[in-house]
């Protein structure tokens, strides 16, 4: 049986946590079975690195939001590439991917969705557009792929018809997060950093984040651990507000804004705390990565974060946009190393039993054969096959 070409419509060309779930599921796909295309909807750092590991990889823009040229293009490649599933990834995508598959006659499509539209950055218009479009192109989504519960019950709320086609299918990390060690002197050594507690914070420098509230919180943390540092990896258009926020509240000396990091193993290993402060998460790879690696976790109580963090057995959860919450729960993981380490071997054991990549990937496999019956009976077909070449 030949493979059946499958195309993933990537919501970016950055590397947030969709791309990081395409990558994991790009690199795991059964090649026997299915045929990859990478398509995404603007240049950017994640082409070139699925370019580089051997996936077929194509560029179709997708801006501005009503683009008719995007949309002819989009249909023209999938023809081309006699396209059989079409999984696509964010609000916008949704809504060209399902337009695009109709057009092109592909038979199976599934949306994914790894953030809520309630908490898009977007105008209210825009917001109100998304929702419309949405529901209006319903009729062409075979299901709809939710990373998180919390998620799955947004969706719903905005198009009660989606219940039928939709499933929760939660991320995961590969294993070889479980058994790294790191370098837990590299980075202290690196950014003088001294033997006072460390704060570590993965993600992008953007107000979704809630980063100012976790500067907010650290001079409360510093006047019981004046030397203590706070570690912020990555970047946005919020660095320069956050460095001047740091500097008006007299912890600019603490606070270390490092940049893009691509290997992340010895930052975790360096922090006594990681921090996730943000307003809204779908289901967020570094409180997976942090706990894979055993590292206690604060973060704040929204969407899919509570799906993976247990309030007091597997972290430490805050409400969002408090500083003073956010504060405490730090100082509560610094007072007290033997409940930190705890909390943390706790979610090393639930992220190793339910958060793996292979079960990411075979729960999406699971729900494309779901919408596309044909697929499995192939499959088990070419099975057969194999058994009776065996016998």
């Amino acid at each position: 049986m030949r493979p059946v070409v499958l195309a993933e419509l990537a919501g970016s060309a950055g590397y947030g946590g969709g791309e990081r779930y395409l990558e994991l599921l790009l690199d795991r796909l059964d090649r026997t079975k299915f045929a990859p295309l990478l398509i995404c909807p603007e240049p950017g750092p994640f082409v070139g690195k699925m370019m580089a590991k051997g996936v077929p990889t194509d560029v179709v823009y997708l801006a501005p939001l009503f683009n008719p040229f995007a949309l002819i293009r989009l249909t023209w490649l999938l023809k081309r590439n006699n396209v059989r599933i079409l999984q696509t990834h964010g609000a916008r995508a949704n809504v060209y991917g399902r337009l695009a598959a109709w057009l092109a006659g592909v038979p199976c499509v599934v949306s994914t969705v790894h953030n809520s539209i309630h908490d898009y950055d977007v105008s209210l218009v825009k917001r109100w557009m998304y929702r419309n479009l949405l529901r209006l192109a319903l009729p062409l989504a075979d299901r709809i792929i939710c990373v998180s519960d919390a998620l799955m019950r947004d969706v719903l709320i905005d198009c009660p018809a989606a219940a039928p086609l939709t499933r929760t299918v939660w991320n995961g990390i590969d294993p070889v997060w479980f058994s790294v060690p790191g370098n837990r002197g590299k980075i202290r050594n690196e950014w003088c950093v001294g033997e006072g507690p460390v704060l570590l914070t993965v993600a992008r420098l953007t107000k979704q984040k809630g980063h100012r509230f976790l500067i907010q919180a650290l001079p409360g943390v510093l006047a019981e651990w004046p030397s203590l540092v706070c570690l912020f990896v990555g970047e946005g258009d919020c660095r320069e507000a956050l460095r001047n926020l740091a500097r008006e509240k007299g912890v600019e000396q603490s606070c270390r804004f490092v940049g893009v990091r691509n290997e992340l193993v010895d930052w975790y290993a360096a922090a006594d705390v990681v921090v996730l402060p943000s307003l809204s998460e779908g289901f967020p790879f570094v409180v997976l990565e942090a706990l894979a690696m055993s590292r206690p976790v604060v973060a704040t109580n929204v969407n899919g974060v509570p799906e993976i963090i247990h309030d007091g057995i597997t972290g430490l959860l805050v409400p969002p946009q408090s500083p003073q919450a956010l504060g405490a729960a730090i100082r509560t993981m610094l007072r007290d190393p033997c409940l930190a380490a705890r909390l943390g071997k706790a979610g090393h054991k639930e992220v190793a039993a339910l958060f793996t990549a292979g079960k990411m990937v075979q729960d999406t496999v699971r729900v494309i054969e779901e919408a596309m019956p044909e697929l499995r009976c192939s499959s088990n077909v070419a099975q057969g096959q194999v058994h009776k070449k065996a016998a």
